[in-house]
């Protein structure tokens, strides 16, 4: 392997993608997973945990775009680029994070960052895939998103350790070292490309791959009116992520209310991730089994599973059996939703479709992380269970319609 490594520039350039996606979702780990365990332990309220993750996505949802519009518009300024100078700022800033002693606007701002700049991060990780592709190499992108869960699986464990027994402030150093090995990846993989001179033919958008027509007003109206049945999906999909941002954004305050703690919160991170695997790695054999449409309303099926026992969990076991729901939730969505709507809308529509797949599920984390933090405030965990569950219920019976009434475009 090590000769393959030296000898072939393709298979290098798989490995190091490969190891970029498991530093990312290191990263993901340290700053969002284990957000709310670490805040909490710095004396924060859950709703002021819920206010900055909903300040945290709804800020990266602005600056994806104008990173995005930025690089399509620039010849000299690629996603490499971008990926680079996203890597260096989380490492400042978590570094920044480390040195924090105290509870207050220097632990809330450098969260608040780095929690944006993971999310920022993964749309251009993931046109990074396409990008070297478009170099001419061959990139096996599911292998390489597959490692992604294994290895947020690892450091889900060693961070959940040291937050229990040593500080806190081990999910910032380890994401601050983490984004070193993430940066250098990619400066490593910018090095590869830059020697043999390549460059793309086309100017890369890294969040849409086919141009579609803007977003006017009539434009927006017509296309509603087109794919009405596919905005009802979407509705669906709101409420169904809903319960799902509310257990990942407060796993933590959940697994103190049954007597769990900061290891016990890694180990059911870990476990959701390790869960993920089968599902990620074959997803393209279940795909051409049952279609995208079963694989979607199957997803909001085990979400709704997932949520209503993590809801009536009273042991730490029972939270562990709830997480293995998420073999068929998560880990079917995300790749079912782009593939169902490039299957049932012609090329020009798609980008527009998937760009309301991605204002769907923003929405949601927005409305989760407030309501959600909230509620929890007042009402305590289970009530916020409940509640979720309730939402996602009725999110999974209107998905369902939607699916079954949407009838193919193209």
């Amino acid at each position: 392997m090590i000769e393959m490594f030296e000898k072939s520039k393709e298979f290098r350039l798989n490995t190091l993608y490969t190891l970029a996606q498991g530093m990312y979702w290191m990263i993901v780990c340290c700053a969002i997973s284990m957000g709310s365990a670490y805040l909490s332990n710095r004396g924060y309220s859950t709703f002021a945990i819920g206010l900055l993750f909903a300040l945290a996505y709804l800020f990266a949802a602005i600056v994806q775009q104008v990173v995005s519009v930025a690089t399509d518009n620039s010849t000299n300024f690629n996603v490499l680029d971008v990926l680079i100078i996203l890597g260096g700022l989380s490492i400042l800033d978590l570094l920044v994070a480390f040195s924090a002693v105290h509870k207050g606007f220097l632990i809330s701002v450098t969260f608040l960052i780095g929690a944006m700049l993971a999310t920022i991060i993964q749309p251009f990780l993931n046109a990074l895939n396409f990008y070297i592709q478009r170099q001419g190499y061959r990139m096996n992108y599911g292998v390489a998103r597959a490692s992604g869960s294994f290895f947020f699986f690892l450091m889900s464990l060693i961070v959940g350790f040291f937050m229990k027994t040593v500080s806190v402030k081990a999910a910032p150093l380890f994401g601050f070292l983490v984004s070193i090995l993430f940066t250098g990846i990619v400066t490593w993989i910018y090095k590869e490309l830059k020697d043999e001179g390549k460059t793309s033919k086309e100017v890369f958008d890294p969040l849409a791959e086919k141009k579609s027509d803007g977003f006017e007003y009539k434009g927006l109206r017509n296309f509603v009116i087109k794919y009405k049945m596919f905005f009802i999906y979407l509705i669906g999909v709101v409420c169904i992520f809903f319960g799902h941002i509310v257990v990942n954004n407060f796993l933590y305050q959940i697994t103190v209310n049954v007597g769990g703690n900061e290891a016990t919160n890694g180990g059911l991170l870990a476990l959701q991730a390790i869960v993920e695997l089968p599902a990620m790695i074959f997803f393209s054999v279940l795909r051409d089994k049952f279609g995208s449409k079963r694989l979607l309303a199957v997803s909001g099926i085990f979400y709704l599973l997932k949520i209503f026992f993590t809801a009536i969990a009273t042991s730490i076991g029972m939270l562990y059996f709830s997480m293995l729901f998420q073999s068929l939730a998560f880990a079917l969505f995300i790749p079912a939703s782009v593939h169902f709507v490039d299957e049932i809308m012609p090329e020009k529509d798609a980008v527009k479709g998937q760009a309301f797949v991605t204002i769907a599920m923003s929405i949601s984390s927005l409305i989760g992380s407030v309501l959600g933090g909230m509620i929890i405030n007042l009402l305590g965990v289970s009530a916020s269970l409940y509640f979720a569950t309730f939402v996602t219920f009725v999110g999974v019976i209107v998905s369902i319609l939607g699916l079954v009434r949407i009838n193919k475009q193209k």
